[in-house]
């Protein structure tokens, strides 16, 4: 008698989360599924779970952007320096390495404010007002 597999666990959009594709490269994957209007799929994949939770981890849940401002906020997503609209081969990368020969994070962890301000989302009034920002002692 075979174990019994658990069936992959399903995602908010209630498509079961599943791993990349074997058919094709992740570059012509993420090109489907922009032209489909499917992106978000790429961002529920187990890949993409665990090197956004590892960013996230090795950052403490700090948003880089507030952090460089002096305050702290608790991040909650991982952004993409280099889009993936713009390079899809590098979806799954966390470091490149520069011309110059410096090696540059390019996923980094930052709060929805910033990502929001990143992307040209303004939700002003849409959860009320932001709150006083947390200083190195309180966070």
């Amino acid at each position: 008698m075979q174990p019994v597999q658990p069936s992959p666990k399903p995602s908010s959009r209630g498509a079961p989360m599943t791993g990349l594709p074997k058919d094709r490269t992740l570059a012509d994957w993420i090109r489907e599924l922009e032209s489909e209007g499917k992106l978000y799929r790429f961002y529920k994949t187990p890949e993409w779970a665990a090197l956004r939770d590892e960013v996230l981890e090795d950052h403490h849940h700090e948003c880089k952007r507030c952090k460089e401002q002096g305050h702290y906020s608790y991040a909650f997503t991982v952004h993409h320096d280099i889009e993936v609209r713009d390079r899809p081969d590098l979806a799954l990368t966390r470091w490149i390495t520069e011309p110059d020969g410096t090696r540059r994070e390019i996923l980094e962890p930052i709060c929805m404010a910033c990502h929001n301000a990143e992307h040209g989302r303004d939700f002003n009034g849409w959860r009320g007002e932001r709150k006083p920002p947390l200083t190195e002692e309180r966070w």
